[in-house]
């Protein structure tokens, strides 16, 4: 430790970060990891530790330790989407001389302490989550060390995100369909707990309705994960209705691939009678027969720029936070091109 608090004079942290009008979480990476504080947020920090009485003990700043750690929380191992945002991530992470551990799992009530003591014991010194947690939740964690959210984020709080638009995305998927002359296009959802379901839903109502073409709930399925035999199913469900849908357009590409088997199973020609439209466009989309038309994430640029955030918020927490949207493309492939 670089800094010392002479913790005789019962200066409580809150009361430093309050002078020094930044948070306590600051305040404790000053005392405890001050290498990684830098320029005008430390010596804020320092001022106000002096000007409360505490005795400093001040040392040369060392290098950043490659010892550092970095946790990145993803909401499940099994969707092959999350790959490489973090081998991006890894990238900036492994450049910055930091090392990363995985955390797989949803963020709840009922696991917040438990990661809340990984964060401690392993002297996490920043955390990228790609999972959609509760306003109360990210608060815990912003306030244990420094947070960063990687495409899903909470709209209700001023912490940084790196994502996409949404709306947008799915808008300009959906229009696509709508071009190739496609009128009753079905629409499967991912969990609704996360802010990309409820944001692509928006933007597959806004292409109907700008394009003058009825909402109709039978078509739009929410499903509960992101599973293939679930999506097949739902895929196979609608086919069978007594109007069946002349195109889909899907949360992910694991949904799209299964709507292709169901047409394949229904013996519905793709794209002639059924067209299609995933959304990631993962590495499987291109190898499948027909092939996968899709909207591509810059999951890698997500992943890095997630991490470059994260390290410059760590050096300097008196920056505003950054709110970085990336821009996404239609990849049209045969499954949707007529």
């Amino acid at each position: 430790m670089n800094t010392n608090l002479d913790m005789n004079k019962k200066v409580k942290v809150s009361e430093i970060a309050a002078v020094a009008g930044v948070s306590p979480a600051t305040v404790s990476r000053v005392i405890n990891q001050r290498e990684i504080v830098k320029g005008e947020t430390y010596e804020k920090v320092i001022q106000a530790m002096k000007q409360l009485g505490c005795s400093i003990n001040e040392s040369p700043i060392p290098q950043p330790a490659s010892t550092g750690l970095i946790l990145i929380n993803i909401p499940s191992l099994n969707n092959p989407f999350y790959g490489a945002i973090i081998k991006g991530a890894r990238a900036s992470i492994s450049r910055h001389g930091y090392s990363m551990l995985i955390n797989e799992g949803h963020i709840n009530p009922g696991t917040i302490d438990l990661l809340v003591k990984t964060l401690k014991q392993n002297k996490v010194i920043g955390l990228i989550t790609m999972n959609c947690i509760e306003t109360s939740l990210i608060k815990k964690l912003s306030d244990t060390t420094c947070v960063v959210q990687c495409c899903e984020y909470n709209e209700d709080t001023d912490l940084p995100y790196v994502s996409i638009n949404d709306v947008a995305s799915a808008k300009m998927a959906v229009e696509h369909l709508l071009a190739q002359g496609k009128k009753r296009i079905a629409f499967i959802n991912g969990p609704f707990r996360y802010k990309y379901a409820k944001h692509r839903l928006q933007g597959y109502m806004q292409a109907l309705e700008e394009a003058g073409v009825p909402v109709d709930q039978e078509y739009i399925v929410q499903l509960p994960e992101i599973d293939s035999d679930l999506a097949t199913s739902a895929a196979l469900q609608l086919l069978n209705l007594s109007e069946p849908p002349d195109a889909f357009f899907t949360v992910s590409d694991v949904y799209g691939a299964a709507v292709l088997r169901a047409c394949y199973l229904s013996k519905r020609r793709v794209p002639e009678q059924v067209a299609v439209v995933g959304f990631d466009n993962l590495e499987i989309s291109k190898s499948l027969v027909p092939a996968l038309s899709t909207v591509n994430q810059p999951k890698s640029q997500l992943g890095f720029m997630a991490a470059e955030t994260l390290f410059e918020k760590i050096a300097n927490p008196a920056i505003p936070n950054k709110k970085i949207l990336l821009d996404t493309e239609l990849i049209v492939r045969e499954s949707s091109s007529l």
